[in-house]
């Protein structure tokens, strides 16, 4: 037995009753089949089938469970691609190179020549690093590949590979924190 919704129409303060056989609950979102044609309507409140001025039906409830969802994965896009763009603007040029260095064998070769003839002539006190060479900090022997402007430090204990550059390599042979080993 069909049920009566009491509705109000978008931009509507007026209450209209509909005849429905679907569950439904207060603000629901429904098409009403009108005078004027389909018209969305929230619901109000439902009601066992009584003396009312009904005529027309209530012809479906409206799911905007995919909308809203299908919105929200939107804004998530759009702030994701906003998070991207801020986080690559903070790289510089010099630094994107190093990293595309990381896995194009032709940008090494290129970085590294370009830092050869760029670089200030060594002095008696520069200490010469190698491509690759072994050291031992106090704790570890450790490996050093260099790769552009940086060293990748691989250590034997945990396997982890940490990035240095040239200056903090440097840095640690001057302090005495590491020491160069023959392999």
């Amino acid at each position: 037995m069909p049920k009566v919704a009491l509705v109000k129409h978008n931009g509507s303060s007026v209450l209209y009753e509909f005849y429905t056989d679907l569950d439904l609950k207060k603000g629901d979102l429904v098409v009403c089949e009108t005078h004027r044609g389909y018209e969305t309507a929230k619901v109000v409140s439902c009601k066992e089938r009584a003396e009312c001025s009904a005529t027309n039906w209530i012809v479906s409830k409206v799911d905007t469970k995919n909308h809203t969802e299908r919105v929200q994965k939107e804004k998530r896009i759009s702030y994701l691609k906003q998070q991207i763009d801020m986080r690559r603007n903070e790289f510089t040029d010099e630094y994107i190179n190093e990293l595309i260095s990381l896995k194009d064998k032709a940008m090494y070769s290129l970085l590294k020549e370009l830092n050869e003839l760029t670089s200030k002539s060594n002095t008696k006190d520069e200490i010469e690093l190698k491509d690759s060479f072994y050291f031992t900090t106090r704790e570890v022997k450790c490996k050093a590949d260099k790769c552009g402007n940086f060293y990748i430090i691989t250590t034997p204990i945990s396997y982890w590979q940490l990035q240095y550059s040239i200056e903090q390599v440097k840095e640690k042979f001057i302090s005495g924190e590491w020491k160069m080993i023959d392999q």
